[in-house]
């Protein structure tokens, strides 16, 4: 018997229910470890603890723990002795997977604080070095994934963290303020906070490179949230890779936001490329002249009403086919046959396919952009009057791999193209033909049951059943990805949100696609204005957003809590070689060991640095980076490979990571080492090559060694 409707609900409503509690299982899988973050105790006497994710004690309803993101658990971050919110002590847990490892309490109350020191008080949140477990979680050795801070939040971070959803929030900070953090516990929390809108429509966190979404990679996880796309600029459009690169003159132009109207002056031109009168040599027939007028008129209207070019494609044939037949007409009289069978004829003759493809071909933007940059002559059209140096710089052989500034105006084109429409309509017609099949088996079954009824005796009346559309639809293998893993393979998926870590580096052609994206320009971008090293030209937040983002607003994040103060006071002196105006970097804690700086001739730079490295990685329990020019990271190879054999040996992960500044960008290590290679004077070296040199040595968390040749770092 099939099923009823009341059973039809109840399927849907397990369904329901089976994906609800596959939700909530993985939630707790992941959450186990650092489950309990700590509590507070307000002036009332009620006591709260705070978790990593809600529990409630399934008899009695009992709320066992309040998910950090709960408007109730924000005094456990925002409190201090000055603004307690109700709260008189605070309890953070330290754990290591189920372990706890330390315990730290603190009053709020001033008389248990003593007297105030400048108007602030021992303890208070604004004062980061008095936190015992911010300053614990800030010594902890650092690992190859990003640990999250969900339980050590800042006040001034909490404060970005739950900033409303709507328009875009800029988030401006130097190194190691936590931005990357604080942006993804904003994922998170947004998430939370709106978790009807944005489980469907899914978070896109765009970080610089690959590297680093490996990084991040275990923070939403960790918190129990999986409806998220993490991509590099590269990985944007689904199927497309960047696997090459560019000199950053050419990453700059392409970059701009006038490369939007060349692309389309490009894909025009394959639009009825030359008017001049074309012959058409049908099989059996005689030739027929299409001139220039009738060409003009067939490009008009496969260009009228908007449509993308390949979606253009069959308007443009029955524009083409419509003049053909009014040739016939003209030249042979009326015929027998119907225009719809004439225009099939007509359709199925080589030479008139071969006309449909060399007037209005099917394109697909990663070969257009192959083509446009490797063809001097469609080049040339594209950007007429372009400088010799930067011609030269953009063309290169058509063989030459995509490149991450590629990526967007492969986008642009996807855009300004469409889909082909032939796949599409070939597998509707097979969808039509094989829907009705399927109706008819249904149809067939209900007849059948409908008979067996009809037989029973003791049935009064006929029972109500499904219609054979349902019935026919119960059989579709439904889409068993999440919404997430659906937007990874839909490059027209709008996001309901979209977070982008060092946002600086953005092009406006990139920051066009990631609207695309998000049409309601609800994202987040973090980043660091003087880390920008994309070209020497200065940078600004409003440069970059207003064309594009008329509505913005800023936050600032002014404490560094990665890089101690006895390093920053080196990099400073960097710093102010890029912006001399910039405000001395507030560190949460100085450090325990002085930066070293070494000075070595040319020739011996790559072993001195082998050498740090070993060093580094006997004095440190964690990460250690080695921050070079990509031309010495070969003479490291050795040193990095007996490393990696080390640990496997041992059963460990391997702890040293080699690259260049721009690939360490928003990653950290407890020690890090630098590579200095020869530089011109001072005043000679570029601004992003001081930028470059800031964003080394502002990685470490311990340690830093600086190897140089010259004295470009003091």
């Amino acid at each position: 018997m099939l099923a009823r409707p009341s059973d039809e609900l109840n399927l849907t409503e397990r369904d329901a229910l089976v994906a609800h509690h596959a939700r909530r299982l993985h939630g707790l899988r992941t959450a186990q470890y650092g489950l309990l973050l700590g509590g507070v105790e307000t002036d009332e006497g009620e006591r709260r603890r705070i978790g990593r994710i809600g529990l409630s004690d399934p008899d009695d309803g009992e709320r066992l723990l309040i998910d950090w993101r709960a408007p109730v658990a924000r005094p456990f971050y925002t409190a201090t002795p000055l603004h307690r919110d109700g709260v008189k002590t605070r309890r953070r847990v330290t754990s290591t997977d189920r372990a706890v490892t330390a315990v730290h309490d603190e009053s709020l109350l001033l008389d248990d604080l003593g007297e105030l020191d400048g108007g602030t008080a021992a303890g208070d949140r604004a004062n980061p070095s008095s936190d015992g477990a911010l300053l614990a979680a800030l010594e902890r050795p650092r690992t190859a994934h990003m640990s999250d801070i969900v339980g050590t939040i800042q006040r001034e971070q909490d404060a970005i963290i739950r900033d409303p959803i709507q328009g875009t929030l800029v988030v401006q900070g130097g190194p190691g303020t936590g931005k990357t953090a604080v942006a993804l516990q904003r994922a998170a929390y947004l998430l939370y906070e709106h978790r009807e809108r944005l489980a469907k429509s899914v978070v896109l966190v765009v970080g610089p490179n690959q590297r680093f979404l490996e990084y991040i990679s275990q923070v939403l996880p960790s918190l129990g949230e999986d409806s998220a796309v993490l991509v590099t600029p590269g990985t944007l459009v689904p199927g497309v890779a960047a696997t090459a690169t560019e000199t950053p003159i050419a990453a700059a132009y392409k970059g701009r936001l006038d490369i939007a109207d060349a692309l389309k002056r490009v894909v025009r031109e394959f639009e009825v490329p030359d008017t001049a009168a074309r012959v058409l040599r049908p099989a059996g027939l005689k030739p027929m002249t299409l001139d220039a007028a009738l060409l003009r008129r067939v490009r008009g209207r496969g260009r009228s009403g908007g449509a993308a070019h390949n979606a253009a494609r069959p308007r443009f044939e029955k524009a083409l086919l419509t003049e053909i037949l009014r040739i016939e007409d003209a030249e042979h009289g009326s015929t027998a046959m119907e225009d719809h069978e004439r225009r099939a004829d007509w359709a199925e003759d080589p030479a008139v396919q071969e006309l449909f493809d060399d007037l209005w071909p099917l394109l697909d933007p990663v070969e257009v952009v192959r083509d446009l940059f490797s063809d001097p002559t469609r080049f040339d059209r594209a950007f007429p009057q372009l400088d010799a140096g930067l011609r030269g710089e953009l063309l290169r052989p058509r063989e030459h791999g995509l490149t991450p500034a590629d990526i967007p105006l492969v986008d642009e084109l996807a855009e300004l193209l469409g889909d082909d429409p032939r796949p599409a309509a070939a597998a509707a017609a097979r969808a039509r033909a094989d829907r009705a099949v399927d109706l008819a088996y249904a149809q067939n079954v209900l007849d059948m049951v409908a008979d067996a009824d009809a037989d029973e005796d003791h049935l009064a009346a006929p029972v109500s059943i499904v219609t054979a559309a349902t019935l026919a639809d119960r059989q579709l293998a439904g889409d068993g990805r999440t919404p997430a893993e659906r937007a990874m393979t839909d490059r027209e998926w709008v996001y309901g949100h979209v977070i982008v870590d060092e946002a600086q580096e953005v092009s406006p052609m990139l920051l066009r696609a990631l609207i695309r994206r998000c049409p309601t320009r609800s994202m987040t971008l973090v980043g660091d204005a003087n880390q920008y090293t994309a070209t020497d030209a200065p940078f600004t937040w409003s440069g970059l957003l207003d064309p594009q983002v008329p509505r913005w607003r800023r936050a600032d994040l002014t404490v560094n809590y990665r890089t101690p103060g006895r390093i920053m006071r080196l990099a400073t002196g960097v710093l102010r070689r890029i912006d001399p105006a910039a405000a001395d970097p507030s560190s949460a804690r100085d450090g325990d060991h002085e930066p070293r700086v070494l000075r070595v001739d040319a020739a011996r730079l790559g072993e001195t640095t082998a050498l740090a490295a070993e060093e580094a990685l006997a004095e440190s329990e964690g990460t250690v980076g080695v921050i070079a020019p990509r031309g010495l990271l070969g003479a490291l190879a050795g040193v990095h490979a007996a490393e990696a054999a080390q640990a496997a040996a041992a059963g460990t992960s391997a702890r040293l990571w080699l690259g260049t500044p721009d690939d360490a960008k928003g990653l950290e290590f407890d020690a890090v080492v630098v590579a200095v290679p020869a530089m011109p004077e001072p005043h000679a070296i570029t601004a992003a090559t001081w930028k470059r040199l800031y964003v080394a040595l502002t990685r470490p968390t311990q340690r830093l060694t600086v190897v140089q040749v010259g004295d470009a770092i003091r």
